[in-house]
Order: C-alpha cells, then structure tokens, then sequence
C-alpha cells in the first residue's frame, strides 16, 4: 500500500516478478481488501499513506485476531531514527527508505517469508 503511483509501479514490478501483488491507495482500501476475506502472505505500506498511515494501519492490523501475524514492510521518505523505532515496536517487520533498490526489496521479502515458513512447519 502506497498513494505515490510511481513507488506502487516501481514495487510492483520488480515484485511480480517472482510474487503475486495486490496494490492498494491507502491503509483503509488495505484493511477493508483484508476483511472482504483476501489472504496475503505479506505486507508492504507506506509509513505516509491517507486517510490511515503506517503507523495507525499497523496498530489496527496488530491488534486483529485475523491478521495480526501478517508480516509488514514500512516504507518511509524519512530516515529518522525515532520513526524507524516506532515502527519496529510497533510490529513492522522490517523497515525501508525511499528511494529503495528494488533488489532489496524483494531480498527482504523472501527472508521474512523464510522465517515465516520455517516458524508454520
């Protein structure tokens, strides 16, 4: 999830490449896509998006019985340390600047799936 069109397009297409994605505006399209049944295997929001930011979508999706343990990628325009921390205590995952190379993009999505898989067998 990210409202800049050009980092949506850049994700995706370096992702579906090996990934099958969905891409949303914003963190209320993402929690209602979540609710109408979809499942994901993994995350990647924008800290910035409308109408429910980074931080706000990642306390509500935490805070689910649902879709709490769905891994999350925050993406950030900032590198401040404060908002990385928060993030991380929050339940991100892992933590990304803009610009990103997209080949650590997709690095960092398979070692969370790795480690996801290995703690489901």
């Amino acid at each position: 999830m990210d409202d800049e069109p050009m980092t949506q397009r850049i994700l995706q297409l370096c992702l579906n490449k090996e990934f099958t994605t969905v891409v949303k505006p914003d963190g209320v399209a993402g929690m209602s896509y979540l609710e109408e049944g979809h499942f994901v295997d993994l995350i990647i929001a924008d800290l910035w998006m409308p109408h429910l930011n980074g931080k706000e979508f990642l306390k509500v999706l935490r805070a689910s019985n649902l879709f709490g343990d769905i891994p999350v990628i925050i993406l950030s325009g900032t590198e401040e340390s404060n908002e990385r921390i928060q993030c991380l205590e929050l339940g991100a995952d892992d933590f990304m600047t803009k610009p990103f190379n997209p080949l650590e993009v997709i690095a960092k999505v398979k070692a969370i799936l790795r480690r996801v898989h290995r703690e489901h067998i």
